[in-house]
């Protein structure tokens, strides 16, 4: 074999390598954080009774845009939940009343209630949230990305 040969066939297995790698990276590869992805719009503030509203998580958080889903913690805290059911509703759609629901309701007001869940996204790599809060910014949400499916 010629040496320009030898170049040529060396090249080509070196792109099959690169093609195959970029392959695993598009289809279904998850990237964990060690440090959680948050955002100054989700750290806490209080909200209240919400319609389905998309979060652009490429805008607002930092996620590479079009991911499959997020690996998300979310804190919910509502004041009057004890006598009130308050949640959250996180979907890749913006119909009402469908998603992952997320209680705030742990049998005490204002009481902390964590979850981590994978959220599955939009093929932009966004989600929606709609909120059921017990009043007017009765509902404290905060929200940490730990990783995502590319």
């Amino acid at each position: 074999m010629s040496d320009i040969n030898e170049k040529m066939l060396s090249r080509l297995q070196q792109l099959e390598r690169e093609v195959e790698r970029l392959r695993v990276q598009e289809n279904g590869k998850f990237v964990a954080l060690t440090t959680p992805l948050t955002s100054t719009s989700w750290d806490g503030d209080a909200r209240s009774t919400t319609a389905k509203t998309k979060i652009d998580l490429s805008a607002v958080f930092g996620v590479p845009a079009g991911v499959k889903a997020v690996l998300m913690l979310v804190n919910l805290r509502d004041s009057a939940s004890a006598s009130t059911y308050s949640y959250m509703y996180l979907a890749p759609n913006d119909t009402a009343n469908n998603g992952l629901i997320f209680s705030a309701d742990n049998g005490k007001n204002d009481g902390l209630v964590p979850v981590t869940a994978i959220v599955p996204c939009n093929v932009d790599g966004d989600i929606y949230y709609q909120t059921v809060a017990s009043g007017i910014d009765t509902m404290d949400v905060t929200l940490h990305i730990w990783g995502y499916w590319l």
